[in-house]
């Protein structure tokens, strides 16, 4: 079984999307909340099995400046930790992003399928 670690990246976009969660109904928040990090967690249990079960990446082809920067900087997150293949999953109504070589996987990054792109709005 692999190891399965966290980026930087992917903990700010929970930031941002705990804080939208909470803008659109403050009663439901922790909740759904809730309900995401425990489907981010089951993934987290599957990709340590099963690194490739995610799609290769759709994000190559950011065609705007934020989505071209967003997308280097993930890129970069996973050259640095020496993790080659880039890859997506579905989950319900989110992409998770993550990178895995033959030892480790690293969760890039998560958006809602309607966003742009996967790294956080600020840099």
């Amino acid at each position: 079984m692999m190891r399965v670690d966290f980026a930087e990246t992917l903990e700010e976009r929970l930031e941002t999307i705990q804080e939208f969660l909470l803008v659109q109904d403050v009663s439901s928040a922790a909740g759904r909340m809730e309900d995401l990090m425990s489907e981010i967690y089951r993934f987290g249990d599957l990709v340590a099995i099963h690194p490739k079960i995610g799609r290769p990446a759709g994000v190559l082809a950011a065609n705007s400046v934020e989505g071209q920067s967003r997308l280097e900087r993930v890129l970069r997150l996973a050259s640095e930790a020496n993790l080659p293949e880039l890859r997506e999953y579905i989950m319900r109504s989110h992409l998770i992003l993550y990178a895995h070589s033959d030892t480790r996987v690293l969760l890039l990054s998560i958006r809602h399928q309607r966003e742009l792109g996967y790294a956080p709005e600020t840099e």
